[in-house]
């Protein structure tokens, strides 16, 4: 077989890109990660909310430990209509398992995959660096990065681009998407609560979008509230105190007052997919594959069902000496992962459509409809599984297996 600089050049240093490394770093395989910043954050103080099955996959790979004492367990979820009758109480005990799944402050998960990168010397860091260009060759592909001031080229059997929404890969490539603009903004910030959240997940739909409590350490919850957006630079703007009183108006009176917030932080909102799951010697995953609404706390976890089907399906074609970047192997993982993609891609969009409206009668059909879920256990139940990434067929991470 022909030597290139890596096997695997994976573009894109965050949380997705990087745990892909670690997932293959069992494997005899050398791995390049091209990241853009000159550092990763350890300071981020945003919120992931991580499914069971993701957590599964980070222990499979083995980092979850390093970040287990941070990490607050969601052990219930609650699911309001602002406004309207029918609330739905989802539990980890009625599907046997010990939480739903974690929340994780952003810097203390970058921290970990970073400290883990350094274990493995066949996993090369290559920053600050930016891809300004893409050849794939029939049996390999070739990347040129300007590394400090400096044009380099490298070569690898195949390039993975995990360089979120707006993929420079995906651009090169000229690899088209599909776009809708929700007229939406996330602000997101942590606040403290009167009352302990005990260990309990607020989503609560409101005629401007869902607003999400995320537990976190002690009285503390992370906030993702969705706003039309040309409200947005109001709420990043006003003083503490008046964000705080309009928050809780939105939210009620659950925790009871709401004392401090953070800084806030405001992300426009799109859905942003790609057409094209794999292309020539190339492969994307995470949000270059898919950027979705953050209601419901997919898009991460997805990303992460990427990786782990991904290491899976790299592994077994090293292991029968297969090129990684032949076509035949990248359409079993295409295969693999479009039904995941295309169920939460539409149950993320669909309840957009279906609770960010004021209409009357749509309102007292969600609240009826929530009422409805919450008496009928085999409903719930199936509804858990999607939540928590364990529907269809799950790869061995997933599943708490090695590769």
């Amino acid at each position: 077989m022909p030597s290139f600089d890596y096997d695997l050049l994976i573009v894109g240093g965050g949380p997705v890109g990087a745990s892909l490394a670690l997932a293959l770093a069992s494997q005899p395989l050398r791995i390049g990660i091209i990241e853009l910043s000159p550092q990763q954050s350890n300071i981020d103080s945003r919120a992931l909310a991580l499914a069971f099955g993701s957590f599964r996959i980070m222990d499979s790979i083995g980092y979850w430990a390093d970040i287990a004492q941070e990490a607050t367990p969601i052990e219930h979820i609650h699911i309001s209509n602002r406004g309207y009758f029918g609330i739905t109480h989802l539990d980890s005990t009625q599907i046997h398992l010990p939480a739903l799944g974690y929340v994780v402050k952003m810097g203390f998960l970058n921290q970990a995959i970073y400290q883990r990168l350094k274990d493995f010397s066949q996993i090369e860091l290559i920053r600050p660096a930016k891809v300004i260009q893409i050849q794939n060759r029939s049996n390999h592909t070739q990347v040129q990065i300007t590394l400090n001031s400096e044009i380099h080229t490298l070569s690898a059997q195949l390039l993975i681009a995990a360089d979120g929404a707006h993929s420079v890969v995906r651009q090169l490539l000229q690899v088209p998407v599909y776009k809708k603009d929700y007229d939406q903004t996330a602000i997101i910030t942590n606040i403290e609560t009167e009352h302990p959240h005990q260990f309990t997940a607020f989503e609560r739909f409101t005629d401007t979008g869902p607003l999400a409590l995320l537990p976190l350490a002690k009285n503390y919850s992370n906030v993702v509230w969705t706003v039309k957006s040309s409200q947005a630079p109001y709420l990043i703007e006003i003083k503490d105190e008046e964000f705080l009183s309009k928050l809780q108006d939105r939210f009620g009176n659950r925790l009871g007052k709401f004392i401090h917030a953070d800084q806030r932080y405001a992300f426009p909102l799109q859905l942003i997919k790609t057409r094209q799951l794999i292309s020539d010697r190339v492969v994307f995953i995470g949000n270059a594959a898919h950027n979705l609404h953050p209601v419901a706390g997919q898009g991460f976890n997805l990303g992460l069902r990427d990786i782990a089907a991904l290491a899976e399906v790299l592994t077994n074609a090293h292991r029968q000496s297969q090129d990684l970047g032949n076509q035949a192997v990248l359409a079993t993982y295409k295969q693999w992962r479009q039904w995941d993609h295309r169920i939460v891609t539409q149950f993320t969009d669909t309840l957009i459509h279906l609770f960010s409206n004021n209409y009357p009668l749509w309102g007292l059909s969600r609240g009826l409809g929530l009422a409805t879920l919450d008496i009928f256990p085999p409903f719930k139940k199936v509804l858990m599984q999607q939540a928590i990434g364990l529907m269809g067929q799950q790869p061995r991470l997933v599943q708490g297996l090695s590769l």
